[in-house]
């Protein structure tokens, strides 16, 4: 909320003492409202990439965990195996 208030303090300030003409101003103003507006867009792709590496990280950490127990498995199928025909 303080940020708003800086924000709309500021852009007020700026209009009062600006050095540019009315048009300049208004187009200045038209293209930092352009900015601020598609800042959440860019925040949502900036997340989704995070998201879809972490999901890639665990994806790959479950299959490796799964491949590890299928070879763990296979071992003790194997050695057992052995075992009992050496019984």
């Amino acid at each position: 909320m303080k940020f708003l208030l800086g924000l709309s303090i500021g852009i007020g300030l700026g209009l009062i003492f600006a050095p540019a003409e009315g048009s300049e101003t208004r187009r200045r103003l038209a293209e930092a409202a352009g900015e601020l507006s598609d800042l959440p867009r860019q925040k949502a792709l900036e997340l989704a990439d995070i998201g879809q590496e972490k999901a890639g990280q665990i994806g790959a950490d479950v299959g490796r965990k799964a491949a590890e127990a299928a070879v763990k498995a296979v071992k003790e199928e194997v050695l057992g195996g052995q075992e009992r025909k050496a019984i």
